[in-house]
């Protein structure tokens, strides 16, 4: 009898899993005990070296990750030793500004004063010369002045004019 019923039963579990999965029990059964013994397979054999290999896996990334965690803290510190250098650099470059337009400053009062030297000492040249042909002039003109005194005087003598024609006379020729 407890075959029957056992029967009764696995028929009705058949029947009912047939249906709902379109699987017989046999089917379930042999696919429940294959995944159960490659469950089994698979812990005992190869789970360790599963885990192995992903815990080196695991190793491997965070080596990688610190490698790139220290490439990434060394870029960083390069970036900023160019950014001293920079800041450096341009202080440099603002002094030597600075000191070349100080020398520049110093250069065109240098070349002012010589400037202004040479230009004293031509008007003092040009003063002295215009001083000496003055002096010149003033030589010629008092050398003419007496030259035609003295030819009045000659020809007063030759006429014998009185003062007042001699003076008159005298006038005229100053005036020519």
């Amino acid at each position: 009898m407890f075959n029957i019923l056992g029967n009764a039963i696995g028929d009705k579990i058949t029947e009912v899993l047939q249906n709902a999965f379109g699987v017989n029990l046999t089917d379930f059964l042999i696919n429940l005990i294959a995944t159960l013994l490659l469950f089994i397979i698979v812990r005992f054999v190869f789970w360790n070296k599963i885990t192995k290999f992903l815990d080196a896996k695991k190793e491997k990334i965070k080596e990688e990750y610190k490698d790139a965690q220290e490439i990434k803290d060394e870029a960083q510190r390069v970036k900023d030793e160019a950014d001293e250098i920079l800041v450096s650099t341009k202080n440099e470059a603002n002094e030597i500004l600075t000191t070349a337009r100080i020398d520049a400053t110093a250069q065109k009062d240098e070349i002012i004063e010589k400037a202004k030297a040479e230009a004293k000492e031509i008007i003092a040249d040009a003063k002295a010369q215009a001083l000496r042909q003055k002096e010149e002039i003033l030589k010629e003109a008092k050398d003419e002045i007496v030259d035609v005194a003295s030819r009045m005087a000659s020809k007063m003598i030759d006429e014998n004019v009185d003062d007042i024609k001699f003076n008159e006379k005298a006038l005229k020729d100053l005036e020519k």
